[in-house]
């Protein structure tokens, strides 16, 4: 029997709020760590990213998803709903959820309450949560979307509920600025 490897392409790539680690496989996304929480992770060797690698694979694949991250933090919010994710390591629960919070609208939020009903669970607000908390490519399927009933942000790993809370308003406001121009 061979032995067989799974095989990663990542890159690091600096946001308005710390360096984020996007790693891809042949599938799509498997990992957005972001915000990083360490100085010194991300260090090494610079290269720089084709400007339109052809065809398919991993490295098209990591391609997409830095000029994704990057249009983000322009304003862009299509181009990250678009990049593929490897979900196989999500539970049907988790990709019924996924799927549930990549359909809201950048700029907009539901509470875990809403999520979970969309889901066809409307008790099962703890589990969204969960699932929101084991969110491995946070921006790509944006949990930050999601708040708690009161209103207030919530949970948001790595940079807390004011990063959340920063989010939301600079979703609002580009989107805002969209239609009065």
């Amino acid at each position: 029997m061979r032995p067989v490897y799974l095989d990663y392409l990542t890159a690091f790539v600096d946001t308005p709020h710390g360096r984020a680690r996007l790693t891809v496989s042949e599938s799509g996304v498997v990992e957005c760590a972001w915000p990083l929480l360490q100085e010194n992770e991300g260090g090494g060797d610079r290269i720089r990213l084709p400007q339109n690698p052809r065809g398919s694979g991993r490295e098209y694949l990591l391609w997409q998803a830095v000029e994704a991250l990057l249009a983000y933090f322009s304003g862009d919010f299509q181009a990250i709903a678009t990049v593929p994710l490897d979900g196989r390591k999500f539970t049907p629960w988790q990709r019924k959820v996924y799927q549930v919070v990549r359909s809201i609208p950048a700029g907009e939020a539901r509470s875990y309450g809403e999520v979970a009903a969309a889901c066809g669970r409307p008790r099962a607000a703890r589990a969204v949560g969960q699932a929101m908390a084991a969110n491995p490519v946070p921006l790509f399927i944006p949990c930050h979307r999601v708040i708690r009933s009161d209103g207030r942000a919530g949970y948001y790993s790595g940079g807390g509920p004011a990063l959340k809370e920063w989010l939301l308003a600079f979703e609002k406001e580009k989107t805002a600025n969209l239609f009065h121009r």
